[in-house]
């Protein structure tokens, strides 16, 4: 009886052997990931040399046809005609306000306010030192000095 029993088992462990020698013949994890690493470097390769290969397609098509991409035919640069006091690249206010009108489609007020300059620098240094002074840091009352501490 225990022959037989030993023979009913035998395929169960032959089943154990192959899933063994199964174990065995797989690729080990960490050349997986070198392979899962080529693929992703492969695919950045190829990536870059489509976007390389664009990119020198549209730069010898814009040198073969010189002109044809420009739409409007370079302007003469204008004699400097501001003052020299206004800043180069400060915009008029009358071409602010005619944008304005433009794009709201109705008149619009211009009010001019001037902001005190120069002249005033006392009168805001006294207003931010009565600020300033309103904000001091003040010692509690219940802070005793140290040196009044017993041991």
């Amino acid at each position: 009886m225990a022959f037989e029993q030993l023979l009913n088992a035998a395929p169960a462990i032959a089943d154990v052997a192959q899933v063994a020698q199964a174990a065995k013949d797989e690729i080990p994890a960490w050349i997986g990931g070198l392979m899962g690493m080529g693929v992703v470097m492969t695919a950045l390769v190829g990536i870059w040399l489509a976007t390389s290969l664009v990119g020198s397609y549209f730069v010898k098509k814009k040198a073969a046809a010189p002109g044809k991409s420009e739409a409007a035919p370079k302007a003469q640069p204008a004699a400097p005609a501001a003052p020299a006091a206004a800043a180069l690249n400060e915009i008029p206010l009358a071409v602010i306000i005619a944008a304005a009108v433009q794009m709201v489609q109705a008149p619009i007020r211009n009010v001019v306010v001037s902001a005190p300059g120069a002249a005033s620098v006392t009168w805001t240094a006294q207003g931010r030192q009565a600020i300033y002074a309103s904000h001091a840091a003040k010692a509690p009352q219940a802070v005793t000095p140290l040196g009044t501490i017993k041991k």
